[in-house]
């Protein structure tokens, strides 16, 4: 990352629609653990709101062939994505992957010679730490027993975060979304609330480094 800043920042980009609905209240736990300390800050990014198309298309294609520059609304995202030192990706699962959303922009946004094969150096990647939270409706062990934990971290950790030689990167998964006792949203929160924490040590590192290099 090149930008100039005084303090550590983790983008947090969140996929999905109703902001009341348990994503949004974990989403904003995450938020809230990561400014505890008042040394980190965090920037919300709704991929709803902001109108994003995940849609590839011919102009997608052109970029991954080298013949184009990226459209606009990419580089408007690539942009953004450099002013942080740690990027998180909180999204639902809906049929053990990403969201329609999540996943387009993933597509169009970490696009070849940016994300992956950046410049002289083709091992080189535009992002340094990218950590994905995913939710899950069910349990724990119903993601165990069946292999889903196994499927999301191939695709996530090594389809994306491995392919593209970004530095660091994690998958955190919190179970049981999908529930009516409010002490379950409780514990949730309390998970978010931990997990932001942890990246705010994690962006803390990053901006040290970026600095003292």
């Amino acid at each position: 990352m090149t930008n100039e800043r005084n303090r550590p920042n983790v983008m947090l980009v969140v996929s999905h629609p109703e902001y009341d609905s348990a994503t949004w209240a974990i989403a904003r736990a995450v938020e809230q653990g990561i400014q505890a300390d008042g040394s980190t800050t965090a920037t919300v990014h709704d991929l709803t709101a902001s109108g994003f198309d995940p849609v590839w298309r011919a102009a997608d294609l052109a970029v991954h062939r080298h013949l184009s520059p990226v459209p606009d609304d990419v580089k408007r995202e690539q942009e953004l994505l450099d002013t942080a030192d740690v990027i998180v990706l909180l999204f639902p699962v809906y049929w053990w992957s990403l969201p329609a959303l999540a996943k387009g922009w993933i597509d169009r946004v970490f696009s070849r010679g940016w994300a992956y094969e950046n410049g002289a150096n083709r091992d080189q990647s535009a992002l340094t730490e990218l950590h994905f939270v995913a939710l899950a409706g069910v349990n724990q062990s119903s993601y165990e027993r069946r292999g889903y934990k196994d499927s999301l971290t191939t695709q996530l950790m090594q389809g994306i975060s491995e392919y593209s030689n970004i530095a660091e990167s994690s998958l955190q998964l919190l179970y049981g979304t999908e529930t009516s006792d409010p002490q379950a949203h409780v514990e949730l929160a309390a998970q978010g609330y931990k997990v932001g924490a942890d990246l705010a040590q994690r962006a803390q590192a990053a901006f040290d480094k970026r600095v003292s290099a």
